[in-house]
């Protein structure tokens, strides 16, 4: 498959830049066409500023201080970097050929502007649309995404919805014009179960429909399993591991992805109680000088653990940030009991 989008060596630091916080370090990843990747990991650990980094958007006072990310575009035209592009390219850029869709969909609508209009309004900007035409293309969107009468509901202001028909309005813009990557960081939040799953079947149906990429950014490992190809696992900041989401799965080869799957509360519907992860996260800036995880990690030593900063190592198709991770698995592996898995 083809990549779409490539992140290289992503760095994102808060405050001036005498007295920078580094919040993100190093980050790569690719992401190729029709594939699920997901960024797991605690609060706290960087998912959600690696992906509002990958377009501009980051809050104020925070921002890209190394790296590329290139979105490739069709045809023999050279990559596009998001990182240098400037405030007009990535308006256009935003919603055409990468699309977002947030936690919270009350704070992507405006509570004054009807949905309809709302969603009529990327057609008419990205693509030109007149404004019957526009309209027309609401409705038929809002009926894609399982929104029931979309004629009629598509003159209703957003305090009208539901959160589910909320969350399916935004997702309705953000494939409005069939982007090439799809960017959904914990887009099922504040639903219920019920409403997680249908919107994560839609997410996964749109995504076959229409052949694009999409980075998901959860800290629900049970979501990860129905949903995505690979995953990505994020701590302090920090890549730790990647590789596919069922050879991650049946064999992590980092401490911290073991300790997050023996913690999903999938275990309790089992009868096993979670094994939650001692400690917090480190602090942003106060980095331990050898492994981040060192302090909460059941696996480790004073030698090599805490004596220098340990790098990502990619074997084949996987990577992995751990000093004791090929002596841990000539000891048997991380491997969980059956029972453990989300």
């Amino acid at each position: 498959m083809t990549h779409v989008l490539e992140v290289d060596g992503l760095s994102v630091a808060a405050g001036p830049a005498a007295r920078r916080v580094p919040l993100v370090h190093d980050v790569s990843f690719r992401l190729r066409a029709g594939e699920a990747l997901a960024l797991v990991g605690e609060s706290g650990s960087g998912k959600s500023m690696t992906a509002l980094a990958l377009l501009g958007l980051l809050p104020r006072g925070v921002a890209v201080t190394a790296g590329s990310v290139r979105l490739l575009e069709p045809g023999d035209r050279p990559p596009l970097d998001l990182v240098t592009a400037g405030t007009r390219t990535l308006a256009d850029v935003r919603g055409r050929r990468v699309a977002m869709v947030f936690q919270d969909p009350m704070a992507s609508l405006n509570p004054s502007i009807t949905v309809g209009e709302q969603i009529a309004e990327v057609h008419r900007r990205h693509l030109g649309t007149g404004r019957a035409a526009a309209a027309r293309q609401a409705v038929d969107l809002l009926g894609a995404v399982g929104i029931k009468e979309p004629g009629r509901r598509a003159g209703d202001y957003p305090h009208t919805f539901s959160g589910g028909m909320r969350q399916r309005a935004v997702i309705a813009m953000a494939l409005a014009c069939e982007p090439a990557v799809l960017i959904a960081d914990e887009p099922t939040t504040a639903l219920d179960v019920t409403i997680q799953a249908q919107i994560l079947d839609l997410l996964v149906r749109m995504q076959d429909d229409l052949g694009m990429a999409m980075l998901l950014v959860t800290h629900d490992l049970g979501v990860v399993a129905g949903t995505c190809h690979r995953l990505a696992v994020m701590y302090a900041g920090r890549l730790v591991e990647e590789g596919g989401v069922g050879e991650v799965f049946d064999d992590p080869a980092h401490p911290y992805t073991a300790a997050l799957l023996a913690a999903a509360p999938e275990n309790a519907m089992r009868g096993h109680k979670p094994q939650a992860i001692p400690g917090t996260v480190p602090a942003p800036g106060e980095p331990p000088p050898g492994c981040a995880f060192s302090s909460r990690c059941a696996h480790t030593r004073p030698d090599p653990c805490d004596t220098a900063p340990v790098e990502l190592v990619r074997t084949g198709a996987r990577s992995v940030r751990c000093a004791r991770s090929a002596d841990l698995h000539r000891r048997g592996g991380l491997r969980r009991p059956a029972e453990a898995t989300p």
